[in-house]
């Protein structure tokens, strides 16, 4: 069934046109391409009208919400948020934000049943687009559609990196590349591979890497303010730490204000460290493996030798009991038998 478009918006040759009348002619104007999806074509018409039968359109409240709410939030979540507004943009197209009840939630969220993750993700995001709504008064307070429905159980994840995988994966870093031979020298390996190493000395999230400025390394250490929390971590200077310091200022980008950047002096992304670890995993025959496991291991390796109060300062959580979640089924406690 064809989508229902807002008066006057028609889509044509793969683009969104708002079309008037001027007299006898009719005047087309452009307002977003059909891949950049409805959030785009909203927010551009919302530049064009102020008809208040669009204010509370649901692609249109989610254009609102990602221009107020979402350009605050990190590099990371912005890149999930424009996939998830977008899929919930198309499935909620013809919804005003008022109209939508807790059966509509379930039933775009079945979907995801089996995977408990996106599903949770999902919930989430579509959760606080209607709490915008009621900010913005596109609804009642108090009648979240969103909040009846149960977030599914995730197993915990037990992935832990070994220090033999870790160092195949920084061999695939370094070594090889599309359409090379795989003992060619990788010319952004030498940064990837300082990245990997810092993650796991210092137990950091990638976001929290990858916007470290050189401002924040001082004569004790280096300071962390995590994105995600607001903590502050002072990761003590060690000899392998600073060592790792003086590769990445040998590679010559010391005049750049982030610690780690590209090939061509630009500061990392997050979707372009995952597209180049994922390659390093690739050619390291290594499977299962995520970015954030260094994390997980730098924080057992941590628990394991410092025991699990130094594990929850370096990762910056506030009771052990978090710390104590993040850290089980990692490895395997050792004892020695009865007799």
């Amino acid at each position: 069934m064809k989508r229902t478009l807002p008066p006057r918006v028609f889509e044509k040759s793969g683009t969104y046109w708002h079309v008037t009348a001027v007299g006898p002619k009719r005047v087309w104007k452009k307002l977003a391409r059909v891949r950049e999806g409805l959030p785009a074509m909203y927010a551009a018409l919302a530049a064009l009208t102020t008809a208040d039968d669009l204010d509370d359109m649901m692609p249109k409240v989610i254009a609102d919400w990602r221009k107020e709410v979402g350009a605050e939030r990190g590099e990371k979540t912005r890149a999930n948020d424009a996939y998830t507004t977008r899929e919930i943009a198309d499935a909620f197209a013809e919804f005003r934000a008022r109209q939508v009840k807790p059966t509509d939630a379930t039933a775009f969220l079945k979907q995801f049943k089996k995977t408990p993750r996106s599903f949770n993700l999902y919930r989430a995001m579509l959760m606080e687009l209607m709490r915008y709504a009621e900010e913005k008064g596109h609804r009642e307070p108090g009648t979240n559609p969103v909040a009846s429905v149960k977030p599914l159980t995730i197993k915990a994840r037990s992935r832990y990196l070994t220090d033999s995988e870790v160092r195949r994966i920084k061999v695939g870093a370094m070594y090889g590349g599309k359409g090379e031979r795989q003992d060619t020298l990788n010319r952004s390996g030498p940064m990837l591979c300082a990245l990997i190493d810092m993650a796991y000395l210092t137990g950091q999230r990638i976001g929290d890497l990858l916007t470290l400025e050189w401002s924040a390394l001082g004569r004790d250490g280096i300071m962390f303010k995590q994105g995600k929390t607001g903590a502050k971590v002072l990761i003590e200077w060690t000899p392998k730490l600073t060592a790792l310091v003086d590769r990445i200022k040998a590679i010559g980008r010391r005049h750049m204000r982030v610690v780690f950047t590209t090939q061509d002096a630009q500061p990392y992304t997050y979707s372009g460290a995952i597209t180049a670890w994922k390659r390093a995993l690739k050619r390291a025959g290594i499977e299962d493996a995520h970015f954030h496991d260094l994390r997980s291991k730098a924080l057992t390796d941590k628990d394991r030798a410092e025991g699990m109060r130094a594990a929850q300062t370096m990762g910056g959580h506030t009771t052990q009991t978090q710390t104590a979640a993040y850290v089980r089924h990692k490895t395997a406690k050792k004892t020695g038998a009865t007799r």
